[in-house]
């Protein structure tokens, strides 16, 4: 039975975890032997089944200087010892700092090592990672780029020097109710800068003076949840916007919305934007974002190619008041189901390792 060793940050609840965890299902599906080595212990968001072993060290990270100075050492060592000892014939590992600390842990093994970065390609990084990056990405076996835009740029950096497969996120299971669809815009992320709740909320009071009936459900905990609050009561929005906090599951949410808002400035996947296609939402989104593996515009969601509010405001109301539009859109986006269905791209993923 091939092994593969995958190495994920944690299995608390974040996008790199959530992706891991989801091929990881999938290799045992397919056959494979699956260890899952963790580089901080902790919380076990995400479950996995029982084959899978799951490895995590018994030393942690604090914010402290002087806890940096002896984990990042070993940490180094864990994943070198703990690999050996595994013995795998492939090693995945996705992330922008995680991908560099694996490949050199794993400095003059013989184990091909599988990476992927996580953020948007020319995110500015501070020194030691892109150097990091430049010297050791060269040696992978292999660099999963998530979209087009990710694997253009790094051809430029690196051009025949790294290996790279463009594969996107797998979408994972979900089950969504035969709901009615209700008079609400979803909204789903932290609460962050990068997310740009704000513009959003800045959008509505013109489709609220327009349609008093319809809400706007905003799902999420981040460092702007309480700034977004101050604003909306601000703007006098209160019994028309309603904040959720932390959410387990959104497949309800999905199910019960009628239009779906991404309105951040940066995802290395928007991994959102399937969700709410495969429920079968018209979305809406700005072209910041890597959407052309996604959505054609038009066709299955609509992309805004200017970041400002009226014309979010516009885009909300075409679809409000376009009942016929949003079925055909979102029709169309629920086909994104087969395009990144688990199965789907996880053979993707074996295919380009080789095993």
């Amino acid at each position: 039975m091939p092994k593969i060793c995958v190495i994920s940050p944690s299995l608390k609840l974040g996008g790199i975890e959530r992706a891991l965890t989801v091929l990881a299902k999938e290799f045992v599906e397919k056959g494979f032997q699956v260890d899952f080595v963790c580089c901080l212990a902790g919380e076990h968001f995400y479950k996995l089944p029982k084959s899978v072993r799951i490895h995590e060290p018994d030393f942690f990270r604090t914010a402290s200087i002087l806890n940096k100075l002896f984990y990042y050492p070993r940490l180094l060592k864990y994943i070198r010892t703990k690999v050996k000892e595994l013995n795998p014939d492939r090693v995945l590992v996705f992330g922008d700092w995680f991908s560099p600390v694996t490949l050199l842990a794993l400095l003059g093994t013989k184990y091909p090592v599988y990476i992927s970065d996580r953020t948007i390609p020319n995110y500015k990084f501070k020194f030691p990672i892109p150097l990091f990056k430049k010297w050791l990405y060269p040696k992978s076996a292999g660099f999963i780029a998530q979209t087009q835009r990710a694997s253009n740029f790094k051809k430029q950096q690196f051009g025949e020097a790294l290996n790279i497969k463009i594969i996107p996120n797998a979408l994972p299971e979900m089950h969504f109710e035969a709901l009615a669809r209700e008079n609400t815009i979803l909204y789903a992320g932290r609460f962050a800068w990068e997310k740009d709740p704000e513009i959003l909320i800045r959008s509505m009071p013109k489709v609220f003076e327009a349609h008093p009936e319809w809400k706007l459900v905003m799902a999420g905990t981040g460092p702007l949840l309480e700034p977004m609050k101050i604003l909306v009561k601000n703007l006098g929005l209160q019994n028309q916007v309603i904040f959720l906090g932390k959410v387990d599951g959104l497949e309800h949410y999905y199910a019960q919305a009628s239009i779906l808002v991404l309105p951040s400035v940066i995802e290395g996947f928007p991994n959102t934007l399937i969700e709410g296609m495969a429920a079968g939402l018209p979305c809406i989104c700005f072209s910041d974002i890597p959407y052309e593996d996604i959505i054609a515009p038009g066709l299955d969601g609509i992309v805004l190619t200017r970041r400002e509010p009226n014309l979010l405001t516009e885009a909300m109301l075409t679809l409000i008041n376009l009942p016929e539009l949003r079925h055909t859109l979102g029709k169309e986006a629920s086909q994104v189901k087969e395009r990144f269905s688990a199965s789907k791209i996880t053979d993707e993923v074996v295919s380009f390792m080789q095993i």
